[in-house]
Formats: structure tokens, C-alpha cells, sequence
């Protein structure tokens, strides 16, 4: 994967995950508050640690072979559901299916259960646990 594909491939996972926890936006916060929350559910986040590879890897301030978690969302393509994450809710069922099925088909490298895992610990350090 490239590092483009790793960076669309957690933002596709985490908004799914976000969705199946009962986020629904819009997305409401600055970069500085959601990164470092990102960043700390991030780290503890078994997937990344198991398969380096298969996933981004986030600094702040990013470089030539590491990202800030911004660009991740920049992945997100009028082709993704979550595109107009920032603008308008999210789609309870992205492509047709629920945000697991989702998680299952178009998210690579964890499980479903692990990508809900993630996006819960990132609610949960925003304060916004659902």
C-alpha cells in the first residue's frame, strides 16, 4: 500500500467506526483538540502495533514518511461516503450497509470490533463518549 492508500484506509475504518458508535456529526472540532485525541487512542491501538505496515504512521507535524492525522481526512474522496464529513451527519449506512459490514468490506488491516474500539477511545478522550 501506499502511503496514500494507508492514510484512506484508517480514514475510511475510523469514520465507520465512528459511525457504528453513534457519532453522526457533523465534524465538529479543530485540529489541534481532535489530533492529539487521535494520537493518543492511536498509539494504544493493537492493529497498528501488530501490522506497521498495513496502517499510517502519525507525528505531529508529519514528514516525508509519517503524517499528521489531518491528512487522513483529506484521504476522504467525493468517492467515500464519509466525504462532507464536516459539513453534514454521516450516512448510518455508508454504500447501502450497516457501519460494520462497511468496516468489514472496505476496511483493511482490523476487524470491525477493533476499528469501533478506535473510534470509541477517540470519543472517549474528546469527552463525547455516545
Amino acid at each position: 500500500m501506499t502511503k496514500e492508500q494507508r492514510l484512506r484506509n484508517a480514514a475510511e475504518g475510523f469514520m465507520a467506526g465512528l459511525v457504528a458508535n453513534g457519532f453522526r456529526g457533523p465534524w465538529r472540532w479543530g485540529n489541534p483538540a481532535w489530533e492529539y485525541a487521535f494520537y493518543k487512542a492511536w498509539g494504544e491501538w493493537p492493529p497498528q502495533q501488530r501490522d506497521p505496515k498495513m496502517f499510517p504512521s502519525f507525528e505531529l507535524g508529519g514528514h516525508r514518511t509519517t503524517s499528521q492525522a489531518r491528512e487522513m481526512l483529506w484521504q476522504l474522496k467525493r468517492t467515500s461516503p464519509f466525504a462532507n464529513y464536516d459539513k453534514e451527519e454521516l450516512p448510518l449506512n455508508p454504500r447501502g450497509l450497516s457501519a460494520e459490514e462497511y468496516l468489514d468490506i472496505w476496511a483493511e488491516g482490523a476487524t470491525a470490533e477493533e476499528w469501533k474500539a478506535l473510534a470509541r477511545a477517540f470519543l472517549a478522550e474528546m469527552g463525547d463518549g455516545i
